[in-house]
């Protein structure tokens, strides 16, 4: 296993932090037998490779190798691999997401933008070709080699023709699974996006999950799906605007990172007017109702980064009640 690793001339390859001479160290960590080595590997991997969600030079050419080390049986923490996989592949240029403070020239900046495209684009490619294991690790029995692999296939929505059958089907052979339930429901809303989902699937199994958590994540993919949404969801959304701690930890228990619940929530409401009326208007009961905390702090300051960024709808210009927190 690894035995082209040290083919790759990595000293001419460049991460976040120069040269990627570090790289073949850093993955045979991921074979170690001590978690905490595994643990440090994984975590330089993240820095160095997809640091702060960038692409770099390297990043391709290390894609081979993970998807060797997730296929091998004997490789542990395969999720933890899986899950990085998805991540690179939702990977962004530097230049892209940076645009605005680059100090280059036009010309400058379009020879860097093509480049870094290049790599994001080369890193795609490279775990789409593991498609076959994502596949077959969705069938897993283990909820967080199961979910991973899910990950790893809704970072390809465009891709929703293909993979939203088999994620489909993987959701309803989990009956008594409620962890990969979840999981599939909160990655199903990409593919809704794209109407690759099926809505009247989705109205069905809100109607029979009796689980919240799963629930929410069923009510966001349907508002997501571009049509005149259902009461019945938005409502739902709405009700549960304020989540526990029992369906945030279905949420952050998820093998790659799921965000935060509310952030769904306020997102799914957003995609519509009468969401974004409902929404308003739940929270400003919460405050009439004197509730306070945390979560309530995020949501008005989510709605009013909204209307600052101008991505607000016309909706967003209504009223909303002064937020003040306890001991201010």
């Amino acid at each position: 296993m690894l035995e082209g690793l040290e083919k790759v001339d990595w000293s001419s390859l460049r991460h976040a932090y120069g040269t990627a001479e570090n790289v073949p160290g850093l993955i045979r960590g991921l074979t170690s037998p001590s978690p905490d080595e595994r643990r440090a590997a994984i975590y330089e991997l993240y820095g160095n490779l997809w640091h702060q969600g960038t692409i770099y030079e390297a990043t391709p050419r290390v894609v081979p190798f993970l998807i060797e080390l997730a296929a091998s049986e004997k490789t542990p923490d395969r999720h933890e691999i899986l899950s990085y996989l998805g991540t690179l592949a939702s990977g962004s240029s530097y230049a892209d997401a940076h645009r605005d403070i680059m100090k280059l020239s036009q010309e400058e900046f379009s020879v860097q933008l093509n480049r870094e495209l290049n790599w994001v684009n080369q890193t795609r490619t490279a775990v789409k070709s593991g498609e076959a294991l994502y596949l077959t690790d969705l069938r897993s029995n283990e909820h967080p080699t199961c979910c991973a692999a899910a990950y790893v296939l809704s970072c390809f929505p465009e891709e929703g023709d293909r993979y939203w059958t088999p994620l489909r089907a993987r959701y309803e052979a989990a009956r008594n699974d409620e962890l990969v339930r979840c999981g599939i429901a909160i990655l199903t809303k990409g593919f809704s996006a794209r109407r690759a989902a099926d809505i009247d699937w989705l109205a069905a199994m809100f109607e029979q999950e009796d689980s919240a958590a799963v629930r929410i994540a069923l009510a966001v993919s349907t508002a997501h799906f571009g049509q005149p949404p259902r009461d019945d969801t938005l409502q739902f959304l709405t009700d549960n605007l304020l989540t526990d701690n029992e369906i945030e930890q279905r949420y952050h228990v998820q093998p790659w990172d799921s965000g935060e619940v509310v952030w769904d929530i306020i997102e799914a409401l957003c995609a519509s007017s009468r969401g974004v009326h409902l929404l308003i208007s739940r929270f400003n009961q919460l405050l009439v109702e004197g509730v306070h905390n945390d979560q309530l702090e995020y949501i008005r300051d989510t709605l009013s980064r909204m209307r600052a960024e101008g991505l607000n709808r016309s909706e967003l210009a209504g009223p909303l009640r002064p937020l003040t927190l306890p001991n201010e």
